[in-house]
């Protein structure tokens, strides 16, 4: 048996704990991938392009598990970002315009995602 289950912890309020901490995260991954992406725009090396990829591919499967399918689109977009640097080995200026547009969208959705959470725990 589950050891958190062993503690008489109920499952919905479980959850709600691990969606709270996943929320939390949030800007800590938002801060992940800017740094990783202005580095990627300076030119450096694979690893920023890891850090990039593996953040927004994370991202993506975990905000699948939780719900949060408008950051799903974002991530999604910011994980290609990441496997071009590998493909090409940099990114192109039109690739790095775009990169930063999906930052803001995912910034948004983030923004969104929050207030629906917000909402659903006042509500």
């Amino acid at each position: 048996m589950c050891a958190m289950l062993e503690h008489d912890q109920d499952p919905d309020g479980l959850l709600a704990e691990v969606r709270r901490e996943f929320c939390d995260g949030l800007p800590g991954r938002l801060e992940t991938l800017e740094t990783a992406l202005e580095r990627l725009a300076e030119g450096c090396d694979a690893g920023a392009a890891d850090a990039f990829y593996r953040a927004a591919h994370s991202l993506k499967g975990t905000a699948a598990s939780f719900e949060a399918d408008e950051l799903v689109g974002p991530a999604t977009a910011l994980a290609d970002v990441g496997l071009g640097w590998f493909k090409g080995g940099a990114l192109d200026s039109a690739a790095l315009v775009a990169a930063r547009q999906e930052l803001e969208r995912l910034r948004g959705a983030v923004k969104r995602y929050t207030a629906r959470l917000a909402g659903g725990a006042a509500g």
